[in-house]
Parts: structure tokens; sequence; C-alpha cells
């Protein structure tokens, strides 16, 4: 008989009180022992009254609730104060605009059965679009740039270092977050918030330990994208590249010579992609197009992070000397 493994159930939420009655039914309704697992709400700087009603929620019967209030503004410091207050040994992640069936927690559990070394699970994440305006654009190969995950298959495995899970649908132990240095999020470095890749860091440093991640698919939760312009899917992918440039530096660091070179390439790729996103849609192909304009814009994001001419490197650069120094 599989083990039952005590969990803190994380939800992190700004100013979306209305959502979390619903969200907390369903985490109270999941089919996993009430007293093997607690629910964690990190309040980071709501404007509305999410504080009373997760203090009436946090009263009423059920798995306790704890409301706990983050006053450091990003989801990255949200998520590591969340796993700071935790009680149990393993952690539980999802987003407060996302749904859950009954079984979520018990099918993310299983994950870590895969093998003994899984330190970290993700389950599979899918758009819920509840029929919004703004849309229209959205194919399946963009899907991914909102953080959808199905990609990775139908069946329970573990995942390549290239691959990744994502934030709102994850578990991990409390030892690996600890060991690996927690949530590192871009926005505390000169990104936004929509492009943080807060948990990119982390698995970088669990497979460097050894470690694996897992994925179950089986463990859905479906993501409400809410409205998204096309405007906001340039930014979006925009401030990816920025991410990913400092992510790069932060995992790896590079010499100047190498940056330079990296940067020549990353030109040509611009050049490269715009030329394959017009040659689309003269050619009629506007989803082609599209998905290639967005890679551009996310190369000329990279390009200058990776020069340096975008992003908050002072900051990057005290905090790789605060981590060497740690080791």
């Amino acid at each position: 008989m599989t083990a039952i493994r005590p969990i803190s159930v994380i939800v992190c939420t700004r100013s979306r009180a209305d959502r979390m009655p619903g969200m907390i039914n369903q985490l109270r309704l999941q089919m996993y022992p009430g007293g093997a697992f607690e629910i964690i709400v990190v309040d980071n700087g709501s404007t509305d009254h999410t504080r009373d009603v997760i203090k009436e929620l946090a009263a009423s019967a059920g798995v306790p609730v704890r409301y706990i209030c983050e006053s450091r503004p990003g989801i990255t410091s949200a998520r590591n104060r969340g796993a700071e207050e935790a009680r149990y040994h393993y952690l539980a992640y999802v987003d407060d605009d996302c749904r859950i069936g009954t079984d979520w927690l018990w099918e993310l559990a299983q994950g870590f059965d895969l093998d003994d070394d899984v330190v970290a699970v993700g389950g599979r994440v899918v758009l819920h679009r509840d029929h919004r305006p703004g849309l229209g654009w959205l194919s399946p190969e963009l899907e991914p740039w909102l953080g959808a995950n199905s990609h990775l298959g139908g069946r329970p495995r573990l995942l390549t270092d290239n691959e990744q899970v994502i934030e709102c649908n994850m578990a991990l132990t409390l030892e690996a977050w600890r060991t690996c240095g927690g949530f590192v999020g871009m926005e505390q470095f000169g990104s936004r918030h929509a492009a943080a890749s807060e948990v990119i860091h982390l698995l970088r440093q669990i497979a460097r330990s050894g470690k694996k991640v897992a994925y179950v698919p089986t463990a859905v939760v479906h993501h409400c994208v809410g409205v998204r312009t096309w405007e906001w899917m340039v930014q979006r992918a925009y401030w990816q590249g920025v991410s990913d440039g400092m992510l790069d530096y932060l995992v790896s660091g590079h010499a100047w010579m190498t940056t330079t070179g990296r940067g020549i390439f990353d030109l040509a790729a611009i050049l490269v992609l715009l030329g394959c996103a017009g040659s689309s849609f003269l050619g009629a192909k506007s989803t082609k197009g599209r998905f290639y304009f967005l890679r551009a814009v996310r190369r000329i994001g990279l390009l200058l992070s990776e020069t340096r001419l975008v992003g908050d490197w002072d900051r990057v650069s005290a905090w790789m000397s605060t981590r060497r120094l740690a080791e």
C-alpha cells in the first residue's frame, strides 16, 4: 500500500477574494486523508477583502487553513514564504486561478513513487479559456507560452534536464526546497511577474544534486488564463527572453567572449525568425507567422539580457557573489 505523505498545500493569491472559497472547497474535497495535509494561503499584497474571506474559511470545519501575509512583492516571495511556513515534509503548489478534481493531490503525490531519487513532481496543466474574448489568436503551438504542458505526454515518467514542471501544479520535498536554494524568480532582477520563471533555477539545482523530477499527467490542473490579448503575449515573449538570459547566467555563468558569440548567434536567429514570420504571413499562414514572430521577440529580449542592456545586473552580480560565499 502506498504510504500517505504529509503535505502542506500552498496557494499564493493576490486580490482574488471571489475565487478563494471555490479553491478552498476544492482542496477540502480532496480524496486524501484530512489529517495528512494542511492548506496555507499566502496573501501577496491583496487590496480587496481576501484576508477576511480566508479567516472566515479557516474558522469553518474541514482541513485546516492558515492565512499568511507576505508583504514582499512578487510570486517568488509568496512561494518561498509558503515553504517557510509549512509544517509538513512535502509541499504542493496550486494557483488561485486553477481548478482541480478531487483526486489531484493523491495523484500528484504518487509521482514520488516513480523513483527513490524523485524530490519534485509536476502534473498536467490544461488551459481553461472560459470562452473569454481576446484568445482568437491562441493556437495549440502557443499554449505552452501560457503554461500548458500537455506536450509532455500521457504517461507517468521521469523528466529530462531540458523539461520542466509548471509552478501552478507541482510538489516537492521541503528538504529539496531548502538545499537547492528555494524559488529564484527573475522579477527580483528586473524582469516581469508574468515571466518570473521562478522554478527553473530550483530544477537546475535538483538536477545538479543528482536528484530527479517526475511528471504525473493524471494530476490535472485547469488553469484559467483569463483575458490575454496579442499585445500581452508579445510583452510576455519579450520578458521571457530577458528572464532566460539572466537565468542562463545564474545557472552556468558566461565569460565575455562566450556572451559575445551567443549575441551574434541570437542576432542571426532573430533575422531568420523574422524572415520566417514574414513568409508565413505572406503565405496566409497566420498561425505559423505569429509563432515565429513571438520566438523572434523572445530572442530580442534574450539578446538584450545577455548583453546586459536590460535587467538589474548589479543585483544579479550581488546575488551570485552571495551564493558563492554561501557555498
